[in-house]
């Protein structure tokens, strides 16, 4: 009997951890403003805040906001406010069109969610500082 016990717990907390570890996909739509602009060892910072929109492949949408800098890299940090007002935690890294991001837990029921993801601009106006940015992401 405690074998049948300890076998259905384990399965339980196995069934419940692999609830959450799942790929999802991720769209944002947003806006940059350029700030100061600073000469630095490693070349040229801007300052850059990013605003904008995005929805998940998990039904979640909301806000994003980003705050980071521009030169030869670019690196952010990030939070993404969903519709019931959660937070996630994220920061961003990225040279050419290509990126990483990492979501680093939150508020709510973000609290112990951590994903890796890549992410590709898939359209920009840098006359306008309008973009179109999809992110795979895969928690851990």
């Amino acid at each position: 009997m405690k074998k049948i016990i300890l076998t259905s717990m384990l399965f339980g907390i196995i069934s419940f951890s692999s609830a959450f570890a799942e790929d999802f996909t991720l769209t944002q739509s947003i806006k940059w403003t350029m700030g100061g602009e600073i000469e630095s060892a490693s070349g040229t910072r801007k300052g850059v805040t990013v605003d904008g929109a995005y929805i998940d492949s998990r039904g979640h949408k909301g806000i994003i906001v980003c705050i980071g800098t521009m030169g030869e890299v670019f690196k952010a940090d990030c939070h993404l406010k969903d519709q019931d007002g959660d937070l996630i935690y994220a920061d961003a890294l990225r040279q050419g069109v290509d990126g990483v991001a990492k979501m680093l837990g939150g508020t709510g029921k973000y609290k112990n969610v951590f994903a890796d993801c890549v992410y590709q601009i898939a359209n920009s106006n840098k006359e306008a500082s309008l973009g179109l940015v999809t992110m795979q992401c895969s928690t851990q």
